[in-house]
């Protein structure tokens, strides 16, 4: 059985909050009671138990009774998770068919450029900007692509829409390989459900991300913080398509490919 804490993580991709996760697992647990009992019960401030419980009912992951005292009560887990998915799908499916009508009237305020051959250098602030970035790269690219980075960021990437975007590119004949630290054989698991075409383990340079493709583009991070969650605005990247940083870095991580060993190895050890 899994801990609380790595439960309270899953239900995060959700868009839930600790104190949200807190009391729809509470809620789970309890059966219907009053929101007194359960702020009691929790040990949450009624006050922040109100404004999760407004959240929580908005998403659709708890009901709540017009009575007096309130009574609370968590909605099914399937039920809950696939309402909160519907939503997304629903938001999604909006932005899409917003974006094509925008998309033509904002080509009209765009200035006509003329094409060059300088390097350009950008930051990307914010963790779910940098798999989306990440994302972009993987779906756009035509070349050989290193992905270098900590088996925690990988497990992150894993909740993002990356693994699809892997996976298409490798069934179109892409070689798009992984560099990661040891992990145990779960975090090996999940990591091999990336789709890439194949995964090694050896030993990183620092804790950051180095996602390069041959002869064209580069994302480097620096160190990141070790936690779950995708929304980390401290979180930030360079990327740039200067040719002499990309054959830079694409040489380093060639040279670590050769010294790192092929993940069934280091399992099987």
């Amino acid at each position: 059985m899994v801990s609380k804490d790595e439960i309270y993580t899953s239900l995060f991709h959700f868009g839930l909050e600790e104190i949200d996760a807190k009391i729809y697992v509470g809620l789970l647990q309890m059966g219907s009671v009053t929101v007194g009992t359960m702020a009691q019960k929790l040990d949450v401030d009624r006050g922040k138990a109100y404004r999760s419980l407004n959240k929580l009912r908005n998403m659709g992951v708890i009901s709540t009774t017009f009575s007096n005292p309130t009574i609370v009560n968590a909605v099914q887990p399937s039920e809950a998770l696939t309402s909160v998915i519907q939503k997304k799908e629903d938001e999604i499916i909006m932005l899409q068919k917003l974006a094509r009508t925008l998309v033509e009237n904002l080509n009209n305020y765009e200035r006509e450029t003329t094409p060059t051959d300088l390097s350009s250098f950008s930051i990307v602030q914010g963790r779910s900007n940098i798999y989306t970035r990440i994302g972009k790269l993987i779906q756009e690219s035509t070349n050989k692509i290193f992905l270098v980075t900590t088996s925690e960021d990988l497990m992150r990437m894993y909740h993002t829409s990356i693994p699809d975007k892997i996976h298409a590119r490798v069934n179109d004949g892409a070689d798009i390989k992984i560099i990661t630290n040891e992990c145990n054989a779960k975090t090996m698991e999940i990591i091999n459900q990336l789709g890439a075409t194949e995964v090694r383990i050896g030993k990183l340079p620092s804790k950051s991300r180095m996602i390069v493709e041959s002869k064209r583009q580069l994302i480097m991070s620096g160190a990141m913080k070790e936690s779950m969650d995708l929304i980390d605005e401290v979180d930030s990247i360079m990327y740039t398509n200067s040719e002499e940083m990309v054959e830079n870095m694409f040489s380093l991580c060639t040279h670590m490919w050769k010294k790192s060993k092929p993940m069934e190895m280091v399992s099987s050890i």
